[in-house]
């Protein structure tokens, strides 16, 4: 195995004397989850410690080594994986069952009675599996029940179907408004006047007037072809949003597709289409930024842009932006496309050219005047 490259930045200070222990972790199997958590507990962490490293930093570390096979998450699981299990040998089951329980459930009375129920009814990995998935999704529809639509938990807010009750079925780049209500849920407080200027078919409104705990929010909206009354015409790129000066609470920004170009147009020119794509970026941004009052919030989805000859990073550019205009960064959600929502793409692309399936939510806020000096 070749020896791993160690970055001065990486192993100056207290990691250099941690170099041997990484280097025999790195000899380890892949797929031995246990051998490889008792190490990390009883040797790799324990030695860091002492050295004033965290056990969550040396992992980190390590797993920014080039040539060091393990990834960060894959450490955190079989570190889990052994500090809950450390008998395993002992178990009734086999080790792949406490692996799955280690990972997938966090509460020890839950492992403990998934554990019985394996033995007693004589389960396969596939029953176990199955049954931690159907006990979630139980919980997702009582949660849903509470709250009234489906809540994330954790910032990768994925769904494999839009609510019916959330926009128009047949309306073009309709978002699901699962992603909205979650959005208001971390995002907005009671009362709060929210801002939609591309409101598309109307999905902002629905979440609000059909969720009970938004009730109590206040929501106008805007957009270039309005679907319903309840939007009033408006282009935010030409005539800017027609809301005063710090008057609003929250604005929520889904910029169509159209704001990222593909590299696939006659003449294209990416730096063009660069400049392009961050001109209009910005002149939304700004806009929302003004409207909002201090301790106010802002939302925008924003999407890499990659193709044969180009690729933009969005949602790093955004961010830039952000700082630009004063509004500190508060959020960031993984949006992956739901399968059936995959865009279809000129027969011409690259087969060497990577396509983006993952948008970002990115979430800032408006300081105020006394915060911002603190």
């Amino acid at each position: 195995m070749s020896k791993i490259q160690r970055p001065h930045d990486i192993v100056s200070g207290p990691m250099s004397s941690l170099e041997p222990l990484i280097e025999r972790l790195n000899t380890f199997s892949a797929d031995n989850y246990w051998d490889l958590g008792k190490f990390l507990a009883e040797k790799v962490i324990p030695a860091a410690l002492e050295k004033g490293i965290f056990a969550e930093q040396i992992l980190k570390r390590m797993a920014e080594m080039p040539g060091f096979k393990f990834p960060f998450s894959l450490l955190k699981q079989c570190q889990r994986y052994y500090s809950y299990y450390p008998d395993v040998e002992t178990r009734p089951l086999p080790e792949l069952f406490y692996y799955e329980l280690a990972t997938k459930v966090e509460d020890s009375k839950k492992r403990d009675h998934y554990e019985k129920m394996a033995v007693a009814n004589k389960w396969t990995i596939s029953d176990l599996q199955k049954r931690i998935r159907e006990d979630e999704q139980a919980r997702r529809e009582d949660e849903k029940t509470s709250y009234g639509f489906d809540r994330k938990e954790k910032n990768i807010w994925s769904f494999d179907t839009s609510d019916p009750r959330f926009g128009k079925p047949a309306a073009k780049g309709r978002l699901p408004g699962q992603i909205v209500a979650n959005a208001l849920f971390y995002y907005t407080q009671p009362g709060w006047t929210i801002v939609d200027p591309m409101a598309g078919s109307g999905t902002t409104g629905d979440v609000i007037e059909s969720v009970s705990c938004f009730e109590d929010r206040k929501c106008r909206m805007y957009d270039i072809e309005p679907s319903d009354d309840r939007i009033k015409r408006s282009n935010i790129l030409q005539t800017g949003i027609p809301e005063e000066t710090g008057s609003v609470d929250y604005v929520f920004l889904d910029p169509p597709h159209d704001f990222y170009p593909r590299g696939l147009e006659p003449g294209y020119s990416a730096a063009a289409a660069q400049s392009d794509t961050m001109r209009k970026l910005k002149a939304i941004l700004r806009e929302s930024v003004r409207i909002i009052k201090p301790g106010g919030r802002v939302s925008i989805i924003v999407e890499v842009t990659s193709g044969p000859s180009v690729f933009i990073d969005s949602p790093f550019e955004v961010t830039l932006l952000a700082r630009e205009l004063g509004v500190v960064q508060i959020g960031k959600v993984y949006l992956p496309r739901r399968s059936d929502s995959t865009r279809q793409f000129s027969s011409t692309h690259d087969a060497k050219s990577l396509l983006s399936e993952c948008r970002e939510l990115l979430t800032f806020e408006k300081r105020t005047p006394q915060a911002a000096q603190n």
